[in-house]
């Protein structure tokens, strides 16, 4: 029996731009040499299977000098040769923890959605598994889409599109379909033109967060709006005149893909569509789960004009710019001085910034996913709900339904689920934190699986979802 070690959001690569701050390259220097360390830890504790629950290689992050004219697949492969090039201690790890007969399952995150190009697979597996003899290697390694965790060989390679789900034990997701700003429209139909769609998130990174080292890898997945200005402010007025001259720069990259393809279109949609039945199918789930599940999920930021105004903080920029203009225009086509607009449009310009900020609900991704977590759970059967993106590793019991986070490897939180040896089933999740070389375990809780418990004569479940779906016939 294997138990399941869950690792996440390494963002491994995150250095590898022309300008970057010194604690970066640093950071990378410390995961060079503390991965290997957790690897070999974990190698002499057993029999694992390894999920790296998404964001493993930033693709975002990667600017490799000399990519003019390459796109799409083919600069994935070439960043992704990068990435491993510049931690071969890393890849010597997990090639250790493939020979070693464990196996290890790539879930996509919205980081390294690269992972869907069917060339990046293949230089992936070919870089881990290369050493292995040829009769050794599975010519099924680099299948995606779906897959049953319980059915799963270990000592081999799976990627997976946006779950794994083992009956009546685990759901394992990245969760950045849980968050407006990282999803995508359609994302069962995720390129257009044979080109990844990308999220309003990363073309903020490409286009603004690595031309400005002073800031954070992953703010895109973080900041609002008004964050960068408090951001840029805290750094003086010369620094703000930079940070808006970028900002206007990416927002018109921002607009151009919005009109080209931020938005969803009715083929993408249609086919969405179909392979989301041919994925209910394979992971054993009625049609209406995964319904319920797509209906949880926020649309993206850019699936609405409102929400397209509100991420790149349009509605803020036109709140300041246009009330006071536009005032003392109304005022001389109303025969009196112009300059009577002026204080009517301050005013107006202060309420609308005043209904903006209460209106918007401060961005909380971690709160957002642990709120949403129980009815993953109940939908689609399982007690165990695993995900990671919000760097934020926590354990939380919800009712019937534990929800836990992986957080970010960068900081050495993971998970580690156990099963009971005489049934197989996954009975206790733990988190812990890998730090100087050893381990804490900083919170665990025990499975309960719904067949173990004697219900209430009088209990009846309330409203649509909380009743698990079976699986499909």
């Amino acid at each position: 029996m294997h138990d399941l070690l869950l690792i996440s959001d390494l963002h491994l690569g995150s250095h590898l731009k022309p300008r970057m701050r010194g604690e970066w390259v640093h950071l990378a220097s410390r995961i060079e040499q503390s991965f290997p360390q957790f690897i070999d830890h974990y190698l002499r504790e057993g029999q694992w299977q390894l999920v790296i629950n998404g964001d493993f290689i930033d693709f975002w992050n990667v600017d490799l000098p000399d990519h003019v004219g390459e796109t799409g697949e083919r600069l994935a492969v070439r960043q992704l040769h990068a990435v491993f090039d510049a931690y071969p201690r890393v890849e010597d790890a997990l090639a250790r923890f493939l020979k070693a007969g464990h196996g290890i399952v790539f879930v996509t995150g919205n980081h390294d959605a690269e992972l869907l190009y069917s060339g990046v697979r293949e230089a992936l597996v070919e870089r881990l598994e290369g050493a292995m003899a040829d009769d050794d290697i599975d010519a099924s390694t680099t299948r995606t889409g779906l897959v049953r965790l319980d059915a799963m060989p270990p000592g081999r390679i799976r990627f997976v599109r946006w779950f794994l789900r083992e009956e009546g034990g685990a759901w394992i997701e990245h969760g950045h379909k849980f968050d407006p700003s990282c999803a995508t429209p359609a994302a069962l139909a995720p390129t257009r033109g044979g080109r990844l769609v990308q999220t309003v998130a990363e073309v903020a990174t490409r286009h603004f967060s690595n031309l400005m080292p002073e800031i954070d890898y992953d703010v895109a997945d973080k900041f609002s709006g008004m964050d960068y200005v408090r951001w840029a402010l805290a750094r003086g007025w010369r620094f703000l005149v930079r940070v808006i001259l970028l900002y206007l720069r990416t927002l018109g990259h921002v607009l151009a893909w919005w009109a080209r393809a931020g938005r969803v279109d009715e083929h993408a949609q249609r086919v969405h569509e179909e392979r989301l039945v041919k994925v209910a199918a394979n992971a054993g789930l009625q049609m209406s789960a995964l319904t319920a599940l797509e209906q949880m999920a926020p649309p993206p930021s850019v699936a609405t004009v409102g929400g397209f105004l509100t991420v790149t903080a349009i509605d803020m920029v036109l709140a300041i710019v246009m009330p006071t203009p536009v005032s003392m225009l109304v005022a001389a086509l109303l025969g009196i001085s112009g300059w009577w607009g002026l204080p009517a449009g301050l005013v107006i310009t202060a309420a609308s910034l005043y209904w903006i900020r209460r209106s918007r609900r401060p961005r909380d991704v971690a709160r957002d996913m642990a709120e949403v977590a129980t009815r993953v759970g109940k939908v689609t059967g399982v007690p165990l709900v695993l995900m990671g993106h919000s760097h934020r590793g926590e354990l939380d019991r919800q009712g019937d339904v534990i929800y836990a986070n992986s957080g970010s490897w960068l900081d050495g939180s993971h998970l580690v689920v156990h099963r009971d040896r005489d049934t197989g089933r996954l009975v206790e999740v733990e988190l812990r934190h890998w730090r100087n070389g050893g381990i804490t375990r900083v919170d665990a809780m025990e499975v309960h699986h719904p067949e173990d418990a004697t219900p209430p004569p009088e209990a009846s479940p309330e409203g649509p979802l909380a009743q698990p779906f079976a699986p499909a016939g």
